[in-house]
């Protein structure tokens, strides 16, 4: 029998507040939601404990450890139900997984052996740093002369209480020091834009109890946003990897909209804007108040941020306001709270796009896409029409995708291709839904702001598209 566990939110919560890395990616999903992952995933660090803890427990006859490498290989999502499997034993090694429906998410090697009496790596002159409350942000260029001592945010005691297995094998010490890694690069380097990748570290003597372990950035590669980091102390020698993730994605200011567009050219709309908080929805709001057109966009979570663009939007003198609508929820109810009629709708939710898989095709996320892109956007169309019977025109954005298929994007495409077909029928239909259907390039938003980002411009391509649909 695997091991396997589900982490929640509030798992992520209290090993934030053990190891003091309290990065937004992976406890606020307000904030998750603005990175390319779209919503909150678990400290790779915290799989790794749970990983060897699981290994501990499962075979208490393990050799001593010298030293182990790891890959975090995935992303591993809030709610995701993860196994814990052993690929390889041998005499000198250990080889284990942490996998979601087959597919490794976490790599790791053991290397079974002695102890080393001296760290391979040596740090010295860096400087004691105070632990950060919130995580830093720096440039690559400030990283690169980076080093410091970094105290542990809980004792060795604290974390073999919740890694008792774990500590047993490798010493309840160096589990404080791995904890210690997490908080060095969620909050210091690279701090707030991090993602950390990887972990090489051999298993050595302490020469001086200390609480704390030693970093100094050892490369930068810019060009892929990388930084690898030395590391030592807490009875662990070697470094970790780590990339800079591009910041979230600002669109474009309403000032700079509005000297694109005629102060009365959207006048005689009011436009009700799904997933209006941001992205494209943020930057269709302003595109129509900007043109003296009514903005009323909605947010699922993400409430702060909806009131922030009706702020920018109403001190500019454009008009715009903000309520909370789920798509997943029942729609006529949610509806009751918008008290004008909109002249056109705006379908612009969606969940996280990119999501590992195993094989081909994953049942559970064309479930998730199908949520999205048909069924709540189905339930919106009929709620609509009971509210507002005499009719709107619709603009449902599709993707390229459909056509060009990506590698790994299966279920997306499919279900967008799915979407198309809903589109064309209720326009057959239903005419008073005068639906309008646009096969989007990759347009530069939070999530598609990848480290090899390229992406379209929105502005270039959302105003032609919008003046088109509003004729």
């Amino acid at each position: 029998m695997r091991p396997s566990r589900t982490f929640t939110l509030n798992d992520q919560l209290k090993f934030a507040a053990l190891t003091g890395d309290f990065n937004p990616l992976h406890i606020d999903p307000v904030s998750a939601r603005r990175t390319h992952a779209g919503a909150p995933v678990v400290h790779g660090i915290h799989t790794l404990l749970w990983l060897l803890d699981s290994l501990a427990h499962e075979n208490p006859d393990l050799p001593p450890i010298a030293g182990m490498k790891v890959r975090f290989a995935r992303l591993i999502y809030v709610g995701d139900q993860v196994e814990a499997v052993v690929t390889e034993r041998g005499a000198s090694e250990l080889r284990a997984e942490v996998t979601i429906d087959g597919i490794p998410s976490l790599q790791l090697v053991l290397a079974f052996g002695a102890v080393v009496s001296d760290p391979a790596t040596t740090i010295r002159g860096a400087a004691p740093l105070p632990r950060p409350t919130i995580p830093l942000e720096s440039s690559l260029g400030e990283m690169a002369s980076s080093s410091g001592v970094l105290a542990f945010a809980s004792t060795p005691d604290d974390m073999e209480r919740i890694f008792p297995h774990a500590a047993r094998l490798l010493g309840a010490r160096r589990l404080a020091a791995l904890g210690c890694s997490t908080l060095l690069v969620g909050m210091v380097i690279p701090g707030l834009h991090s993602l950390y990748t990887g972990l090489r570290v051999t298993i050595c003597e302490e020469k001086q109890i200390a609480d704390s372990i030693a970093f100094r950035v050892a490369r930068v590669d810019p060009r892929v946003r990388l930084v690898e980091v030395e590391i030592c102390g807490g009875g662990l020698s070697g470094s970790l990897s780590t990339f800079v993730r591009h910041p979230p994605i600002a669109q474009a200011s309403i000032k700079t909209v509005a000297s694109l567009v005629s102060r009365d050219e959207f006048a005689s709309v009011t436009a009700f804007i799904i997933g209006g908080s941001r992205g494209l929805g943020e930057l269709t709001a302003k595109i129509i108040a900007a043109g003296g057109g009514n903005s009323i966009v909605t947010y699922a979570v993400g409430k702060a941020d909806a009131e922030a663009l009706t702020t920018e939007i109403t001190a500019s003198g454009g008009k715009c306001k903000a309520i909370r609508y789920d798509v997943r929820e029942d729609a006529q109810q949610q509806l009751s709270a918008i008290t004008s009629a909109p002249t056109h709708i705006y379908y612009f939710a969606t969940p996280a796009i990119f999501r590992g898989k195993p094989g081909v095709f994953s049942q559970r996320l064309f479930d998730e896409f199908n949520e999205f892109y048909i069924s709540g956007f189905y339930r919106l169309i009929d709620a609509s029409l009971k509210h507002w019977p005499e009719g709107f025109s619709v603009f449902c954005p599709s993707s390229v995708a459909v056509e060009e298929r990506p590698d790994g994007m299966t279920e997306y495409s499919m279900s967008k291709a799915a979407a198309e077909i809903l589109c064309a029928d209720i326009r057959k239909q239903v005419p008073q839904a005068r639906i309008s259907v646009s096969r989007l390039p990759r347009l530069l938003t939070d999530q598609t702001a990848t480290l090899r980002s390229a992406t379209a411009d929105s502005v270039a391509i959302m105003l032609p598209l919008i003046r088109d649909f509003l004729r």
